[in-house]
């Protein structure tokens, strides 16, 4: 896989940066709201990315949060930002509905009546990004292994085959409902699309409190477990762009002795990689090491090549050493994770300078 990886990387920057002239790369995020995050990130560059259920929120108002308006920017807008800075084009949206399965993305068995299949089939995709819910890779967190990988495949088949076909969810992982599934043909299926995996993170709320289902364990059990879990479902279905480490990232950011181990007994020397709230949605510097991922294995370049003026850690008020040290979290999981990178030297500013010169080419 790391060759593959890095092929890819090295593939996708070329075509990018070659093809100036050709629409841009059609970029769907998929998932719930450990992409659509929460504030300041929640409405982050909502100019320019789409949130496909705008309208669906808009029409059916009891599936929406009245705290949480959309539009949603989210990891989804902070990569755009990224992206721009770099000079790529992408058009970048996504379909994500809080608490969202892959399962539910698929079946539409969210309550409200949300369509989010029809998002699914809207366009035909180069880059699709999948996240599962925070706990369903993971049996021991209260989610179904077995039922998630089976999605993973389905997901995959619907979009890059895109196939009409019956099935009962017996018959794909034990204790599937004997219902009769049938999943309309996606005419815009493309067998060439770059799927990628969300890899999320430790959730501190289901390990630091007493009886939560990691507690006495370190944060890096959690977040073994779902490394496992996504790379397994990676394995077993093929044909993947690849895994993106962002879990694997969070514990790295804490190992390297940048951010909280336990938000629960803050350190305020050390930033806080989730909301403050809940402890398990990502804050502004969760969802940026979320989107530097993201980025780095998309497109090929390292994350550390932006350096301290980067444009959007500071409309998120991520202090620019802070925001040098999350780049360089990124790109070492990146490397670690098997993800070849190149860097971009008109991006880099290095910690003693006074600022990161402009990108030109």
């Amino acid at each position: 896989m790391p060759r593959t990886l890095a092929a890819i990387g090295g593939l996708l920057l070329a075509a990018f940066v070659g093809a100036a002239s050709a629409q841009p790369p059609k970029v769907l995020f998929v998932g719930n709201s450990f992409t659509y995050t929460r504030p300041p990130a929640l409405q982050y560059n909502v100019a320019n990315v789409v949130d496909l259920n705008e309208a669906n929120a808009i029409a059916m108002p009891l599936g929406s949060d009245p705290a949480l308006p959309q539009p949603w920017g989210g990891v989804p807008g902070i990569f755009k930002a990224l992206a721009d800075q770099a000079g790529l084009e992408f058009d970048v949206r996504h379909s994500l509905r809080g608490g969202a399965t892959l399962r539910g993305h698929l079946l539409n068995s969210n309550p409200a009546g949300w369509d989010l299949r029809a998002n699914l089939a809207l366009e035909k995709w180069d880059i699709v990004v999948l996240q599962g819910n925070s706990t369903e890779a993971v049996d021991r967190a209260g989610g179904q292994f077995a039922q998630f990988d089976a999605y993973v495949g389905k997901l995959k088949r619907f979009l890059t085959v895109g196939d009409a076909h019956s099935y009962r969810e017996r018959d794909l992982y034990a204790g599937g409902s004997n219902t009769l599934r049938n999943l309309p043909a996606n005419p815009n299926a493309n067998p060439l699309a770059r799927l990628y995996l969300y890899q999320t993170w430790t959730r501190p709320d289901l390990t630091y409190p007493a009886g939560a289902p990691y507690a006495g364990e370190p944060i890096e059990t959690m977040a073994e477990d779902l490394r496992a879990a996504y790379a397994q479902a990676a394995i077993n279905h093929g044909g993947f762009a690849g895994v993106v480490p962002v879990g694997e990232a969070f514990v790295r950011a804490v190992q390297d002795g940048f951010a909280q181990r336990n938000p629960y007994e803050p350190e305020p020397r050390l930033f806080d990689l989730w909301w403050h709230e809940d402890q398990f949605h990502p804050s502004a510097y969760g969802a940026y090491l979320s989107a530097l991922t993201f980025f780095g294995a998309i497109t090929g370049i390292d994350p550390a090549s932006f350096g301290a003026d980067e444009q959007a850690a500071g409309d998120l008020g991520i202090r620019a050493l802070h925001a040098m040290q999350l780049q360089r979290v990124a790109s070492a999981q990146l490397r670690a994770s098997g993800y070849e990178l190149r860097t971009l030297a008109c991006l880099h500013a290095s910690p003693k300078a006074r600022g990161a010169q402009p990108c030109t080419r």
